[in-house]
């Protein structure tokens, strides 16, 4: 079979249908896309909420609670233990499947309906603030949390401790500021690095001790910019570099931004992988377009954030610990065969479901727990649905679910945006790809106003100490103003406070307080990865120098004075400023 050009019927932008991807589309029987991958990952992603917790109470018990869903939402929301007793079943809400509308369309009434859990903490103590949080203990405020222990404003810390505004690493200790970092202690606005301990101000660099502001170091001890000092002579500096002053901190920051800009980078971020495409990959092989993923994923494509053995997937935003055959689908975990579904949790045979717990062959199903041949939340013998099933397929083909932008939903799609608890600035969306109001609704998503918050201003960001050392107790009381003031497209809750445990890090660890709420502090650590997204480039190594002559080599190259013949796929775009060199000439320069 050879490969396709098909025009999204979303973007309207032509994309490709590989042979590979044909064959697993036939393998599990499904028909190919017809939304480009891009815009196949942005809907994915209006169906996992972000970072946005509202007050609510327990559609059961009464209990004041926190929520992932709005107040003004349509679903019933109840409390974690509330939903997970035997008080209520979620086959008491099955409808029959009615051949005289789109199978969506039920669906959706059916969405609606299912009591939903209004934060998911399982396994947790002292966690009441978090969302997406999996045995962990004493955090404030985290998302996707797993095994981690008082950590603070940080999203998807694993097996951590210690740390605040620190994201997407494992085994932090004592970590502030850091995003996409593994295996750091003592470690301040450290980024994209490894196995470092007392450092701050690193980007790409393993196994260092010591170092500030540094860029693509291996194994090195007190390094200053990549400038090798002495002992003596990089404590003296630290002085100088103190970081319990909010204005070095600025100062520290476009320094090494600075110094960050100067050098070359490599094209992908890659460990122990081979044959794959995309970023932030470790230990995996043959994956194509692929972003965060690691430890044992093979065979995938268009994955974002998959782990721990995925295997033979396509189109997966967040899955792993032993899936297979995943397609269209978020959140899924210890699954196999699950298409077009959220949340799916040690099932198989799932289509069209939101978040089955221990089921399988379930159809259309809004939160089965332990079910197995349902539709629409209805049990059938396995015989009946087995034959229900392909009629519903049918119809589908037949009487599509057309939504407001007038895209056409057959079978084969994911669930569309519009049906999505969560609107586009409360969800995955807008972090990785913002959008300004007019551009969501002009896309046909849904926006949510930032509601009118009545705190008070007890002092402003502008009146707080510039060091940490002089910082009263009294500042836990406090009303802060952030500032952004709400003028950005941050989620921006315009006010914050410093709870006692923050404070007490913040001493500890000689660190300022921060002029941002926790939630643009976040906006601002994310800047520092790339999109989901590739672009076809040479390296920029041009024998000496780099081609736009920003870079002068330490070093000769396998090319000699020729400029590098290497092509390779990477997440930066070519019209951005950093300077990009292949592997081969990274090495060269830096190992």
């Amino acid at each position: 079979m050879q490969s396709e050009t098909k025009q999204c019927q979303n973007c309207k932008n032509n994309f490709v249908i590989e042979p590979e991807d044909f064959e697993f589309y036939a393998k599990i029987n499904v028909p190919p896309p017809t939304f480009c991958p891009e815009c196949r990952l942005i809907r994915r992603m209006c169906w996992r909420e972000n970072r946005t917790l509202y007050k609510d109470k327990c559609d059961l018990c009464g209990k004041e609670i926190l929520s992932m869903y709005h107040p003004s939402s349509p679903y019933p929301v109840y409390c974690s233990p509330c939903w997970w007793s035997d008080k209520w079943d979620s086959l008491s809400y099955a409808e029959d499947f009615d051949f005289n509308k789109p199978f969506l369309q039920q669906f959706f009434e059916l969405h609606k309906k299912v009591p939903r859990q209004a934060t998911t903490v399982r396994n947790s103590i002292g966690c009441n603030y978090c969302n997406a949080t999996v045995s962990s203990k004493n955090c404030y405020l985290n998302f996707g949390s797993y095994m981690s222990e008082n950590c603070l404003y940080c999203s998807y810390p694993i097996m951590s401790r210690d740390s605040v505004d620190s994201d997407w690493g494992m085994n932090m200790d004592h970590a502030y500021g850091s995003y996409n970092s593994d295996a750091i202690f003592n470690a301040k606005h450290v980024y994209f690095s490894e196995e470092c301990i007392d450092c701050s101000f690193l980007f790409d660099c393993r196994g260092c001790t010591e170092c500030f502001g540094c860029v693509n170091l291996r194994h090195k001890k007190y390094h200053l910019f990549n400038q090798r000092l002495t002992k003596e002579a990089y404590r003296e500096q630290m002085k100088y570099w103190d970081l319990g002053s909010y204005s070095k901190i600025q100062e520290a920051q476009r320094k090494f931004k600075e110094f960050f800009m100067s050098l070359p980078h490599r094209f992908a971020w890659m460990r122990n992988s081979f044959d794959v495409t995309g970023d932030n990959i470790k230990n995996s092989k043959n994956c194509q377009s692929c972003f965060i993923v690691l430890n044992g994923v093979e065979n995938c494509r268009y994955v974002l954030s998959g782990g721990l053995l995925l295997k033979d997937s396509y189109d997966v935003t967040v899955g792993g610990e032993k899936s297979q055959l995943l397609y269209e689908t978020t959140g899924s975990l210890n699954s196999e065969r699950v298409f077009f579904s959220r949340g799916s949790n040690n099932s198989h045979n799932v289509e069209y479901s939101d978040s089955p717990y221990g089921s399988h062959h379930v159809f259309g199903c809004v939160f089965p727990r332990n079910k197995s041949y349902c539709i629409l939340n209805k049990q059938y013998t396995k015989e009946k649905y087995e034959t229900l099933v392909p009629k519903i397929i049918e119809h589908m083909n037949s009487m599509p679910y057309i939504d407001k932008k007038e895209r056409i939903y057959k079978y084969g799609e994911f669930l569309p945006p519009e049906m999505s608890p969560w609107a586009y600035n409360e969800s995955w969306s807008q972090e990785w790809f913002p959008l300004d109001k007019g551009e969501v609704v002009n896309k046909g998503y849904k926006w949510r106003d930032q509601e009118i918050r009545d705190y008070k201003e007890t002092i402003s960001h502008n009146n707080l100490p510039d060091h940490i050392k002089n910082t009263p107790d009294s500042i836990v009381n406090e009303v802060i103003s952030c500032e952004h003031g709400g003028n950005c497209n941050e989620l921006c809750t315009e006010f914050f406070r410093i709870i006692p445990e923050e404070l007490k890090f913040y001493r500890q660890m000689n660190i300022a307080l921060p002029r941002l709420c926790s939630n643009c502090r976040y906006f601002q650590r994310i800047k520092w990865r790339n999109p989901p997204r590739l672009w076809d480039r040479q390296c920029q190594c041009a024998g000496i120098k780099s081609d736009n002559e920003k870079y002068a080599n330490t070093t000769e190259h396998f090319h000699k004075a020729g400029h590098c013949p290497n092509l390779f796929k990477t997440s930066y775009d070519p019209d951005r400023e950093e300077v990009i060199y292949c592997q081969q000439c990274y090495n060269s320069e830096f190992i």
